[in-house]
């Protein structure tokens, strides 16, 4: 079973199919919910697989999921890159007539450059295939939503404007997750590591955490602090790196120098 969170016809509905596909799944045992956290709850409850994106090209991460990486014991078995072109849709067959865009927080911000230039006022949305959904149903001519071109062609929308998005080559980078516990391969070949650490309380102690990585000459893709919801001004770190012989070692000086570090496993 595979769940993601989303309407299907979502930017998620093209990367479940890839993961089916992979996995050799049935369609029909690919299941959409409301909320990330409904994701992770259902995937650790059931011993099942999950989707999430994780960030964008241009809009940066999704700080919800890392979170819920942090708390649930999961891991990361596959990592996939959507390459994403939002489109402006609508019932009206005007572009001059639309006043307002609804999408998900994160196609908003995607195409924020867009939107200014035609005095499009953009409105959150639960997601972009909701989105093309709940205008179909309107049927307002001044509304529009920013969704994908498949969405736009289940719900006979009007494709005002394609690849509205304002980084041509934008990107979502996609995670598939399962409960730590669950016996199941990668679905392709271990060269990465994502890790969430805390760091002791000590003077440069973040340059003595990143210094176990740089003297082994590990190159790290990603850095990111993130607050720990804990403790007030309180972070943690996430990190991505490309695995090398001395991968092991370099964790093993982390650890003396961060309180409590979590792989959330190699993919």
């Amino acid at each position: 079973m595979i769940y993601y969170q989303w309407e299907p016809w979502a930017y998620s509905h093209q990367v479940w199919l890839e993961v089916a596909k992979k996995l050799n799944i049935e369609p029909n045992n690919v299941i959409w919910l409301f909320s990330f956290k409904d994701v992770f709850d259902k995937i650790t409850k059931e011993n099942w697989i999950g989707i999430i994106p994780i960030e964008n090209s241009y809009a940066g991460s999704v700080h919800e999921n890392f979170f819920h990486l942090s708390k649930y014991d999961t891991k990361i078995i596959w990592e996939y890159y959507l390459p994403i072109n939002h489109c402006l849709v609508s019932t009206s067959k005007d572009i001059k007539t639309i006043k307002r865009a609804i999408s998900h927080y994160q196609a908003l911000m995607q195409c924020e450059n867009y939107l200014n230039s035609k005095w499009i006022k953009p409105e959150v949305f639960w997601d972009t295939a909701w989105s093309a959904k709940y205008i179909k149903e309107q049927n307002n001519p001044e509304l529009a939503a920013i969704s994908s071109e498949l969405a736009a062609k289940i719900y006979w929308l009007n494709i005002l404007d394609k690849e509205i998005n304002d980084q041509k080559w934008n990107t979502t980078r996609f995670f598939i997750i399962v409960p730590r516990n669950l016996n199941i391969p990668n679905i392709s070949e271990s060269k990465k590591c994502s890790i969430i650490f805390k760091v002791k309380d000590i003077p440069a102690v973040l340059y003595k955490c990143l210094w176990a990585f740089a003297t082994r000459h590990i190159n790290l893709t990603k850095i990111e602090s993130i607050p720990t919801q804990e403790n007030k001004f309180e972070y943690m770190f996430w990190i991505d790196l490309e695995k090398t012989k001395d991968f092991q070692q370099a964790i093993e000086e982390l650890k003396f120098f961060a309180k409590q570090v979590k792989i959330l496993w190699e993919y």
